[in-house]
């Protein structure tokens, strides 16, 4: 109760003091502005009544001094309105200069004034909005003094229940740290064992062991069905058995296992065995809408690479070799024979550079029966053969694409 009426009294005088110090001003100021008008009508009244008794004086003087002057009527007008004019002039700019001085003094009395009085408005407002924090800070506190005992158990209990709450926030947060730091090690541990797996996928379908790489991929997809990894590999797989056995639906399996990797990470390594699907779909079908598919792709990768990927550069070069042995257009052929030579210039042991010029070279040679091709197939060929035989001897399956796993 006590304090809703310090409340209430420090509301009132919020409200009354600034229409105090209002009317205080507006008293003030009206109170000058008729001091101000009173000095100034007093001054002209003083200057108007000096001036005509120094007129006087001036011209008894002048009619005692000069009488016999004055008789003439003109003259004695012209003396009296010279001397009025001079007294004028010696007077009044001395009184306009006094009552400038006496109002410029009221004026800034006047300002002060009101500055003091603005300066204590805000001096009163911040003290009662001071008070009134004061005041409400006090009322949280208990408001009777016999009641010590409960309120200490109040206390008491209040402290008991903020220590619970932060034990059980501190047991919430090593519950939220334990259970990310499990999640985060088990899939650690997924990611691993996929990573195993795909290692082995890598090798199977590298030896063709079809059968123990669609194994792998069952278990691999069973762990997660959306590893663009696993997704990119079983493209591969299907692309390959397409290859061998020309069955359409390989074909559209490889196509849409690209296109679900493509989805979740869009990379060059994806895109590049994509076109490779179309390019070997193109050496079956002799489709110029597989050539141009393919070909895009390769072109596209090559630019983002600008001309330093070797395997892109290998397969553009083979597809353009692919369409050669069909079209037999020396273009082709030439555009192929430079994309096999900037990768050899780079490195003169890329054996896959080297058997596929190799190939360029022999099909020249059938074309043209220019023994100088066939010599500079032959010296491809054993050039490969001498840096990895293995892979020389897969010259025999033609023209060859390279993967990116």
């Amino acid at each position: 109760m006590k304090s809703a009426n310090v409340k209430k009294i420090n509301f009132a005088i919020l409200i009354l003091f600034p229409v105090i110090m209002l009317i205080f001003l507006v008293i003030c100021n009206l109170y000058s502005i008729n001091l101000n008008n009173n000095i100034t009508k007093e001054l002209n009244s003083f200057t108007n009544s000096l001036s005509s008794n120094i007129e006087g004086k001036y011209l008894e003087m002048i009619s005692l001094y000069f009488g016999e002057q004055l008789k003439n009527y003109e003259k004695a007008e012209e003396i009296t309105n010279l001397a009025k004019e001079q007294i004028r002039l010696g007077i009044n700019p001395n009184f306009s200069t006094l009552k400038f001085s006496i109002n410029r003094l009221i004026g800034n009395s006047l300002l002060r004034v009101t500055y003091v009085a603005l300066f204590l408005l805000i001096l009163m407002f911040a003290l009662i909005l001071f008070l009134n924090y004061t005041n409400n800070s006090l009322n949280t506190n208990p408001v009777s003094i016999s009641n010590d005992a409960p309120i200490d158990n109040d206390i008491n209990k209040n402290e008991i229940i903020e220590e619970n709450n932060k034990k059980r926030e501190r047991e919430n947060k090593n519950l939220v740290v334990t259970n990310s730091s499990i999640l985060k090690k088990q899939e650690e541990k997924k990611l691993e064992e996929i990573e195993s797996m795909y290692r082995d996928l890598v090798i199977a379908i590298k030896n063709s062991n079809d059968e123990k790489a669609l194994e792998i991929l069952e278990n691999i997809f069973s762990i997660d069905e959306k590893n663009y990894l696993a997704l990119n590999g079983a493209g591969i797989l299907y692309t390959r058995m397409y290859s061998k056995n020309n069955k359409s639906l390989y074909f559209r399996k490889a196509d849409k296992y690209y296109e679900s990797a493509i989805s979740i990470y869009d990379n060059k390594d994806i895109l590049n065995n994509k076109a490779v699907l179309y390019s070997t779909r193109y050496g079956i079908d002799k489709s110029d809408y597989d050539y141009n598919t393919a070909l895009t792709i390769f072109g596209n990768m090559i630019y983002s690479s600008n001309n330093s990927d070797f395997i892109l550069l290998n397969n553009r070069a083979t597809i353009y070799l692919a369409k050669y042995n069909i079209t037999g257009n020396n273009e082709l052929f030439e555009n192929a024979l430079k994309d096999y030579e900037e990768i050899i210039k780079l490195d003169n042991r890329n054996v896959y550079a080297l058997n596929n010029r190799s190939s360029l070279y022999f099909n020249k040679y059938k074309k043209t029966n220019d023994n100088e091709y066939f010599e500079k197939s032959i010296q491809d060929c054993s050039s490969a053969f001498k840096i990895d035989a293995n892979e020389a001897l897969k010259n025999d399956e033609g023209p060859i694409y390279i993967y990116k796993y």
